[in-house]
């Protein structure tokens, strides 16, 4: 009888648990219970599952007063503590016993404050007489305060909340922030603000990449040179760890490293020469050099033994479960031009440095799991030889992403959240883990098919393209196209005897391309936004060239239910190649808010873009009050560029300037290899204009409303106000642009103000130019796109449109 008791009791703890963890993954696809009334009523990022806004507000004009139920203990009261200064901070309401209650009431009484993986972050938040907060644990109450900051309102009749529900889960397990901490340094401050503003959007995993060709960035008392030798004199201090780490525990934020070899590892061989692949005799710089340096020698026993040992160390200063070895971008040739290594491959019956990786990979992943840790890499780790419990991060597709939980094994996603490609907010918003764009999915037709390949133009040089295209029927072609070995799929394409035209999603965004057909050579452009790339080849194989074959095409499968769970969430990449402390804030954040919706609120929620940029800028102000510096940084570094007199003028131009887009500073720079060096200054003109202008997106918004309504006259006033100002602006930043780091911005500025007088002209009189004047505006307009300097104008769109181009 006591057996079966017991048996019964087992069966119903298997039942709570798995089904408690069930519940929380199926959550991911529950239907969201929000109306678009009460959608439009709130500013929170990012979005609930589930509210319910009632009449009525609550006065918060004699303060708030905090009460715990059930459970109180040092961690909630520490999160209780950090409410209460930001609710001043922000709104002025102090904590007081005549205020609101707030109730706030906690099932779990754990004392450990570490969060890992899996933790429960749900909550339920109530506002009536009183404000209710529950959670099962301490993280969902970290997230239900953080909502009610972002609730609270100040209007006519004081600070107030609004009488609601909320009902609210994440997504995702895994929502983070990978920053790069070594191309250039990134003080403790920079780190202990990001963590700050990841928890203001309940992002729970910062992944701190602390090694690099250019600094080794964590002090190690086994391997002291690693840091002394290798980090410029720019490293944490293991104390500074310690704090870091119990900083984010307290947020409810997980700290994973990341250590990136065999590649990447360039700092590592300078402290230790004998782990590398070269000789010891060749000496080593600590400056920026190649493009990709030696990689570890995999086929030294030291080098096993030594990581032995700093993994071992190092696991001691990082409590989380997850232990990232990156993995990526190793350069093969070091390893091929060596005897010592291709002996080795050689007796081991290695065939390719590929499988010489795996073999590497392999003996690291022992260690990791030899210390307690389970490995993390980038998508170039992935291998059926290592088991399904490691973790890859996909960041240049989601096809590695699906291949990966495809095979057993589970991903994050990076690619599309790469911050240090500058793109704007709504590209970001259109990226889900588990929607491939452009994927591969259509069945080849083996009869009508052709292979183009193509040279594109890039201001880097020229980037190989495949461009395949299944041409049965002319009026709806399909195919794909391949760049850097990335495939993205179209359909409905047109083709006619001398042209073909079709549009594709890729990670980057809509690509659409146009060309011009004559015999087998194929001429046309891929435009990309406001970019244009020339791509020009010829017909290399086809159904109509005897002895040619079809590539083999791999169709896309999509994701099962299960493998659908096995995608645990995603993190926006910050990499620091032309990112300093003193802009770095700028270039994370507000647009990381985006990705922290995409992976916390119900995929049905996050498609009005329209309505993601309203409550964009309120959080954007709602972070100023916070206190994170991302918006003042622009006036920080102009500041110490022009005297104050010139100052307003400068700053009219660059608030309308955007860093321009993708790789395009590293040839901006004129030396691609320079944006490596560590000491590289980031205090230019082009380091204060932001990668996303919300006032120009603002503008280019104005135009498109009235080119739609001319007759909106309030509309055309307030695009009239902002030309004059615009127009007359170069004249008066003209005096001050004497050094040579204005003198960068001096054409922009003159075509700017030129083409917002002529615009104005056109906003008054109509069409009068004749077909001389409009080429030139036209010209000086595709200026204002393309950009120079690495800086492009961010209103070019709306001057566009206003003249009718």
């Amino acid at each position: 009888m006591i057996k079966k008791i017991l048996y019964i009791l087992l069966v119903l703890i298997f039942i709570l648990v798995v089904g408690g963890f069930l519940y929380y993954r199926l959550a991911i696809y529950s239907p969201p219970l929000i109306s678009e009334d009460d959608r439009a009523e709130i500013e929170l990022m990012p979005l609930p599952g589930s509210l319910k806004i009632h009449n009525g507000e609550v006065d918060l004009s004699k303060g708030i007063n905090i009460s715990f139920i059930n459970v109180q203990n040092e961690f909630l009261n520490k999160a209780a503590n950090r409410f209460s200064e930001d609710l001043e901070l922000i709104y002025g309401v102090t904590s007081g016993e005549k205020g609101v209650m707030l109730q706030i009431i906690c099932s779990e009484n754990a004392e450990n404050g570490i969060p890992q993986f899996g933790d429960d972050e749900s909550y339920s938040l109530e506002i009536d007489k009183h404000i209710t907060l529950s959670a099962n644990t301490k993280f969902g109450i970290n997230h239900g305060l953080e909502t009610i900051l972002q609730l609270v309102k100040k209007s006519d009749e004081g600070v107030v909340l609004p009488k609601l529900e909320i009902e609210d889960i994440p997504r995702f397990p895994w929502r983070g922030v990978m920053l790069d901490v070594c191309r250039h340094w990134m003080p403790k401050e920079v780190v202990l603000r990001t963590i700050d503003a990841m928890a203001a959007v309940k992002m729970n995993v910062f992944h701190w990449h602390l090694s690099e060709d250019q600094g080794f960035r964590v002090e190690s008392k086994v391997f002291p040179k690693l840091h002394k030798v290798g980090s410029n004199g720019k490293y944490y201090t293991q104390d500074d760890i310690r704090e870091i780490v119990a900083y984010a525990a307290e947020r409810g934020i997980r700290i994973i490293p990341e250590f990136d070899v065999p590649g990447h590892s360039k700092s590592w061989q300078i402290a230790y020469p004998e782990l590398s692949t070269l000789s010891t005799e060749q000496t080593f710089v600590n400056e920026g050099g190649e493009m990709f340096s030696p990689p570890l020698d995999p086929t030294k026993e030291i080098v096993y033994e030594f990581l032995d040992r700093f993994i071992e160390e190092m696991v001691s200063l990082f409590p989380d479960e997850y232990f990232h070895i990156g993995g990526d971008e190793v350069e093969p040739k070091f390893w091929n031009e060596s005897e010592s290594v291709q002996e080795f491959m050689k007796k081991n019956e290695i065939k390719d440095a590929h499988e010489l990786q795996a073999y590497f990979n392999t003996r690291i992943y022992q260690l990791v799991k030899k210390h307690g840790k389970t490995m993390v890499g980038w998508e170039e780790i992935t291998s059926e030889n290592l088991d399904d419990d490691i973790v890859i991060q996909s960041w240049r597709g989601q096809k590695s992403l699906f291949e990966a939980v495809q095979q057993g094994k589970r991903g994050i996603l990076s690619a599309g959240w790469y911050l240090d490609l500058k793109l704007h907010s709504d590209k970001h918003y259109e990226v889900d883990p588990l929607i491939m764009p452009g994927a591969v999915d259509m069945e080849p037709d083996t009869t009508h098919w052709k292979v183009y390949d193509l040279s594109l133009e890039i201001p880097s040089g020229e980037m190989v393209s495949k461009l395949v295209v299944f041409d049965r029927n002319p009026e709806s072609v399909y195919g794909f196209m391949e760049v850097m070995g990335s495939r993205a799929g179209f359909k409905n394409g047109l083709k006619t005897d001398d042209r073909i035209s079709f549009q594709l999603e890729s990670q980057m965004g809509t690509l659409n391309f146009s060309g011009e057909l004559i015999g087998d050579s194929l001429s046309g452009k891929l435009s990309l936004a406001l970019f244009k790339f020339e791509a020009n080849g010829k017909q290399v194989a086809g159904s109509d060239i005897s002895g040619t074959k079809l590539p083999k095409i791999e169709v896309v499968k999509p994701l099962n239910e299960e493998q659908r769970m096995m995608v645990l969430g995603g993190e926006a990449a910050m990499w620091s190649e032309v990112v300093g402390e003193n802009n770095v804030d700028s270039r994370i954040w507000p647009r990381t808010a985006v990705i922290a919706e995409k992976l916390w609120s119900p995929a049905e929620l996050t498609a009005n873009t329209h309505d993601m940029f309203r409550r964009l800028e309120c959080f954007s102000s709602y972070l100023i009050k916070r206190g994170n510096p991302f918006f003042h940084q622009q006036d920080q570094i102009l500041q110490a560029l022009i005297p104050q007199e010139g100052l307003p003028y400068l700053k009219t131009l660059v608030q309308q300037l955007e860093e321009v887009k993708y790789y395009e500073r590293l040839g901006s720079l004129g030396n691609i290899y320079g944006v490596y060096l560590p000491d590289l200054p980031m205090n230019g003109v082009v380091d204060a204009a932001r990668p996303e202008s919300l006032s120009a997106r603002k503008f280019n918004k104005m135009v498109e409303d009235y080119v739609a309504s001319p007759e909106n006259d309030l509309l055309k006033s307030e695009i009239r106000e902002q030309l004059q100002l615009w127009s007359a602006n170069h004249e008066k930043l003209k005096p001050w642009l004497i050094s040579e780091e204005l003198q960068k911005v001096a054409r922009l500025s003159e075509t700017f103000s030129m083409v917002a007088e002529q615009s104005l002209t056109q906003l008054r009189e109509g069409g009068s130019s004749n077909d001389q004047q409009k080429q030139e505006l036209q010209q000086a307009i595709e200026l204002l796109e393309k950009g120079e300097n690495g800086m492009l104008c961010a209103v070019a769109e709306g001057f566009r449109k206003l003249n009718g181009f």
